[in-house]
């Protein structure tokens, strides 16, 4: 891919992030926002879908004939290629509580599955976190590179249970009771996107998750794999359920082991 290319929707990608992430702040400030639920435990609020139109309209201007993959609009079809994956708050229970940890999620792909580009912006702490395919990843113009911890007893791990589906909490706690006897800690953090990125920057080692969806973490993997890490799917990635295992590389087979059983 010419980076120029990348670049530009880099560029943008940042642009809308930051825009929409400006957006969020003073939602949460003025708290003028409703939470409703879609399903169980989990909640939309007006500010997601005002950052989503926001994030679509600021990208459109420059891409007109790209496709969109929202977490509150769903598909849209372009006659171009490429398509935006786009997560408008990743910790949307963390924005209404008042919790920080909520981001604003922007990937693009032409190749499902395969982002090129992906910008993870903590608007609570101004941590702007981004990569290109081929160009390296970074925080706040920082480049970034995943931990060299290899053994999984000084590892921190970041476990998160299937709030939304309790019928596959037997079997995710039997797995994460492997990894937490193996492991140095645990963390949960509520957004995966954040997670994955902390991952990139070297401040956890290694992820496991069930069935979150493709917006949740396309960012996150682009910026994971340019920092030097790995990320997988059972099954392969799908839009709609990804059971994640991500790390630093170096615990990957580790992890894997112990989600597999």
């Amino acid at each position: 891919m010419d980076k120029a290319i990348l670049r530009q929707h880099l560029d943008v990608a940042i642009a809308a992030a930051r825009a929409a992430g400006s957006q969020a702040i003073a939602a949460e400030m003025s708290k003028h926002f409703h939470v409703t639920t879609k399903h169980t435990n989990d909640f939309v609020t007006d500010a997601d879908k005002e950052n989503e139109k926001l994030i679509i309209g600021m990208i459109r201007k420059a891409f007109p004939d790209e496709s969109f993959f929202g977490e509150e609009s769903g598909e849209s079809d372009a006659p171009g290629r490429g398509r935006w994956v786009i997560d408008p708050i990743d910790g949307t229970t963390n924005f209404f509580r008042g919790v920080p940890d909520f981001v604003i999620s922007i990937a693009w792909e032409i190749e499902k599955y395969h982002p090129l580009v992906g910008v993870v912006y903590v608007p609570s702490q101004n941590e702007l976190f981004y990569a290109a395919e081929g160009m390296g990843a970074f925080c706040n113009g920082v480049p970034i590179h995943v931990s060299t911890i290899s053994d999984p007893k000084f590892a921190l791990m970041v476990c998160v249970p299937p709030h939304r589906h309790h019928e596959c909490a037997d079997a995710y706690f039997a797995a994460e009771r492997r990894l937490f006897n193996g492991c140095s800690d645990i963390r949960s953090f509520g957004s995966a996107a954040l997670e994955c990125a902390y991952i990139a920057a070297g401040r956890l080692d290694g992820y496991y998750e069930l069935l979150l969806g493709w917006y949740d973490i396309a960012a996150g993997c682009a910026i994971l794999r340019e920092a030097g890490g790995k990320v997988d799917c059972a099954g392969g990635f799908s839009d709609t359920r990804c059971d994640v295992v991500a790390s630093n590389g170096l615990i990957h087979d580790w992890i894997h082991r112990q989600v597999d059983g």
